[in-house]
Parts: C-alpha cells; structure tokens; sequence
C-alpha cells in the first residue's frame, strides 16, 4: 500500500498521468510516451521506467493485468488509490507553480561568465537550436489530442520565452537584467 506521506517523484507522477491519459497500457507503451516526447528530459529509460511501474504497482497506485494467452504482455491501469494520488499531485499548487528543475535557467548563470564573443557564438547557437526545436513542437501540435496539446503549448511559450531573453542578451549582454 502507498504511504500517505511520501509524494510521487516526477517520473512516477508521469507514468500515472500516461495511463490515466490514454487509458491501461504496458510498461513499453508508456515508456514509449516518454521517448516519443519533445522534452529531451522524458525520455524515460527502460531502466527507469520499470522499476517505478514496479514500485507504482506494490504500492497499489497501478494494477497490472494477468498475461493473456502465449504472451508477458501485461496491462496497466490505475486503482483508485492511484487517481487519488494522481490527483493530489495534479492540484498541488506549490509544487506546479515551481520553477523546478530547467536546464536552461540552471546554465544561464554560468554564460554570463564566458568571454563575450563565446557568449554571442553560444546565445547564436542557442537561438538556432529553440528555433528549431519549435518547428518540430509547432509540427507536433498538428497531431496531438487535445490533453497533450496543452503540454506542448505550455513547452512551446516556454522556449517563445527562452528567445526573448536571448534577444534581450543578445542587445545588451548579461549585465542587464530584462526587467527594472
């Protein structure tokens, strides 16, 4: 059974929210979800994956069906425990509104320390990557379901963003703050 007062890890936050998504799947297709994203940090690994499907499933938060026929195949769904749970980490607002875990913010401090011509071959560098990046998030947006449509347009104003800032590093350098 789950303990009440351990919270779910990202990961294992994800999984429930793959299979409350899109209905029971095995442990592959969900970790095929990750790998199919456009968010370089789900990408799941197989060695990630299972174990937490694992841990989701002695805690009670998943259900695994019995293999059918010649096949292991087994199928996973949520218990009802597992909604709640899911449903508890969906609502909280202190941890939704954080600004978590960002490779770009995490790196931004440290560019303001190179030597300013590294810095606009990477601020370069950088813009064409968001740029490209938000064609295939825009070419992405044509094929999505309406839930993962409001994914990937939260991860397409966050890299809109992104190149605001930069063009704002770009006229000014890090020195100056885009604000005050």
């Amino acid at each position: 059974m789950a303990n009440a007062s351990r919270k779910l890890s990202n990961l294992e936050a994800a999984i429930l929210a793959e299979i409350e998504h899109l209905g029971p799947q095995t442990a592959f297709q969900v970790r095929r979800s990750f790998a199919d994203s456009v968010s370089l940090e789900w990408k799941g690994s197989a060695g990630a994956v299972y174990p937490a499907v694992a841990r989701l499933g002695l805690e009670g938060l998943i259900l695994t069906s019995e293999p059918v026929g010649g096949r292991k195949t087994r199928t996973l769904s949520l218990t009802r425990l597992g909604k709640t749970t899911l449903e508890q980490w969906a609502t909280d607002a202190g941890a939704a509104s954080s600004v978590g875990v960002d490779p770009f913010r995490m790196r931004a401090g440290l560019w303001a320390k190179l030597p300013r011509n590294r810095q606009k071959a990477l601020l370069l560098a950088l813009e064409r990557e968001i740029r490209r990046d938000l064609e295939a998030i825009d070419a992405s947006l044509q094929s999505v379901d309406r839930i993962e449509a409001v994914r990937v347009d939260l991860a397409r104003q966050v890299q809109l963003t992104r190149l605001a800032q930069i063009k704002v590093w770009q006229e000014r350098g890090f020195d100056h703050m885009a604000y005050g």
